[in-house]
């Protein structure tokens, strides 16, 4: 069988819940890599060929990185406001969480700076009061609400469109990396869901963090971006070595965002 030809169906395909064979797509990557080297030398063309597949490994790894990152600042910043709106809102502008709401205001001092009449509270909206036992009871009242309207949302989300979404994902995803195959589990709806979730699950208050979700985050964005070459696309071996790296990129990426923050 010539392993650079398109796999005929049914033959040499790997169904849902199998594990890969190691040394066929070894053996299809290399013969790949040794064809694509004879025919550089016979044209510019090929040269060129070969110098775009020795690259895209660099540049898979970059959109990867580029894009995790930008998932998880838009993960944090959305955590953070959606966390606020559970004890008020912003009347300068809806979308400003309350740190960001006192920034601009000119009646706050350093000392206060959590306190500016640019944020009310669901009690001074609703009562147009923000003393007393009643306004207490509104706040505490609108702040359960908006918990469990985010951890309702959270779980219908997944239950619906994405039951892969659940869960931290580390688990399956060293199950994957070993050579299982597991459809749709890091596929893009499974991305989106798990990006609009995570949001939802850590501004309900839930006991959990959002660090160990990225990962699997980042190796839905891998598998994702895989598809965009032939070399990866097609070989599910070397797609596991992007997983790998897009492990290595988030662990980067958190690590230095835990340093920023802590500073």
């Amino acid at each position: 069988m010539d392993f650079l030809e398109e796999p005929i169906p049914g033959v040499g395909t790997y169904d849902d819940f199998n594990t890969i064979d190691w040394v066929r797509e070894k053996s299809r990557d290399r013969d790949r890599h040794r064809e694509i080297t004879n025919k550089s030398k016979e044209s510019t063309w090929a040269l060129i060929h070969s110098v775009s597949d020795a690259f895209s490994g660099w540049l898979l790894m970059l959109l990867i990185g580029l894009l995790s990152g930008s998932l998880a600042g838009l993960i944090d910043i959305s955590a953070h406001w959606m966390t606020d709106l559970k004890e008020g809102i912003c009347t300068e502008g809806f979308w400003f969480n309350h740190e960001h709401c006192c920034w601009n205001s000119e009646h706050v001092t350093f000392e206060d700076r959590d306190k500016c009449p640019e944020w009310n509270s669901w009690s001074q909206l609703i009562i147009s009061t923000d003393e007393g036992a009643f306004a207490y009871i509104v706040n505490y009242f609108m702040y359960v609400l908006w918990a469990l309207l985010f951890a309702f949302l959270a779980v219908s989300l997944v239950k619906v469109f994405a039951p892969y979404a659940c869960g931290s994902g580390i688990p399956e995803i060293k199950t994957i990396l070993s050579g299982f195959i597991i459809r749709g589990y890091l596929g893009k709806w499974t991305l989106i869901i798990k990006t609009i979730t995570l949001v939802l699950a850590v501004s309900s208050g839930l006991s959990l963090g959002k660090e160990g979700p990225l990962v699997h985050v980042a190796c839905c964005c891998g598998n994702i971006l895989c598809h965009c070459f032939n070399k990866y696309r097609k070989n599910e071996a070397k797609r596991r070595e992007v997983t790998t790296h897009g492990l290595n990129i988030q662990k980067t990426l958190t690590t230095y965002c835990m340093s920023i923050c802590s500073s």
